[in-house]
């Protein structure tokens, strides 16, 4: 059988099936499970007191960013989204004396609910109290008809921003940007 994550619940449910009377062949038909699948399950609960063992510390490295190291690097990117790995690993060295791999910074980053994702630049020029004001005079005095619009705004004439960055799960990431005016 390929193997494949099976929450859990499943395995709870497929221990109580069987405490409770049912037949292990038929369970194992049901969930599509092995007999040797429940097997260890049943030794797992047995042991530690669960369907799923403890990890195994000697399995994997520990995290190398604490807490602290954690929610500065998360302050870091809210500022600066657009740095790149190899940037945020020499700012921790500096700031930490701690070197940390790529893929370890990576983990660290994902783990802290960040995500890497397009840029939107945002025009550094823009001021938000005139555009609000401009929105209602625009919704008080025109209507959808009259209205023509061409899309030049993000005219920048290829400027060396960076197109990639990182920001909460589930959030755009804005680059303030001054955007070169061109004919």
């Amino acid at each position: 059988m390929v193997f494949r994550h099976i929450s859990k619940d499943l395995k709870e449910r497929a221990l109580w099936l069987i405490s409770h009377g049912y037949a292990p062949d038929d369970i194992c038909e049901l969930f599509n499970i092995s007999p040797r699948s429940i097997t260890r399950w049943k030794q797992n609960d047995r042991l530690y007191g669960s369907v799923i063992p403890p990890p195994n510390p000697i399995q994997c490295r520990p995290r190398i960013l604490n807490a602290d190291m954690t929610h500065d690097l998360y302050t870091l990117l809210e500022e600066a989204p657009e740095m790149y790995l190899s940037e945020i690993q020499d700012w921790i060295a500096l700031a930490y004396e701690v070197h940390i791999s790529k893929s370890a910074l990576h983990m660290n980053i994902h783990d802290a609910g960040l995500s890497f994702k397009l840029l939107r630049k945002v025009a550094a020029e823009r001021d938000e109290d005139l555009r609000q004001g401009w929105k209602q005079d625009v919704n008080t005095h025109f209507i959808a008809s009259q209205m023509v619009f061409v899309d030049e705004t993000s005219k920048d004439d290829q400027t060396i921003y960076r197109h990639y960055g990182r920001s909460v799960i589930g959030n755009c990431v804005h680059l303030s940007a001054n955007f070169v005016q061109g004919e």
